[in-house]
């Protein structure tokens, strides 16, 4: 029913440009160095003007790649650098070894988001997997303001974003990142 309701959407592309304005107001964002993002799928949040800008800015800009029930990490330099991989999304064509750590920032894609920080994913739980131990890396989500929703079900699995940004507002999660 979600999807639905995020497929019906309208002025997605526009919406997702003030997504990412609204992204780049952020201090967390200005000064990232190494940021990892998810590449959109069907009607996500568009983040290709998010990865087109933070390659101009100069910033290292890694992808999720699936390989088996794992999220590993590559790193592109253009939209060359990617292929069709598992369930049609496309990621990096090749993976790297890097600390997650040093990471700045994970974009976190999401058919939902609540007020509390969590998201309702795809149900397959790579990115809850890939998340689970990470201390340092910011977490955002991104996420049409039409479906953050009062409250989401979850698990002690499901991790918290630190920030969800919509069209229309930022929501500070974890008050570190006012």
């Amino acid at each position: 029913m979600l999807l639905e309701e995020r497929d019906k959407i309208e002025n997605k592309y526009e919406k997702s440009c003030r997504i990412y304005l609204n992204l780049k107001k952020l201090e967390v964002w200005k000064k990232s160095k190494i940021i990892h993002t998810y590449i959109t799928f069907r009607s996500e949040v568009d983040t290709r003007l998010i990865i087109n800008n933070a390659l101009i800015e100069g910033k290292r800009v890694l992808c999720p790649k699936i390989m088996g029930n794992n999220l590993l990490i590559g790193e592109i330099k253009s939209f060359n650098d990617l292929t069709v991989g598992k369930y049609g999304i496309l990621e990096p064509i090749n993976i790297i070894s890097i600390n997650l750590e040093d990471i700045d920032i994970i974009i976190v894609p999401g058919i939902a988001f609540d007020l509390k920080g969590y998201r309702l994913g795809y149900g397959g739980g790579y990115y809850d997997r890939f998340l689970k131990n990470l201390k340092r890396p910011i977490k955002i989500g991104l996420i049409f303001d039409q479906l953050i929703k009062k409250e989401l079900p979850h698990t002690n699995m499901d991790i918290k974003m630190d920030i969800i940004i919509s069209e229309n507002r930022v929501i500070f999660i974890s008050k570190e990142y006012y």
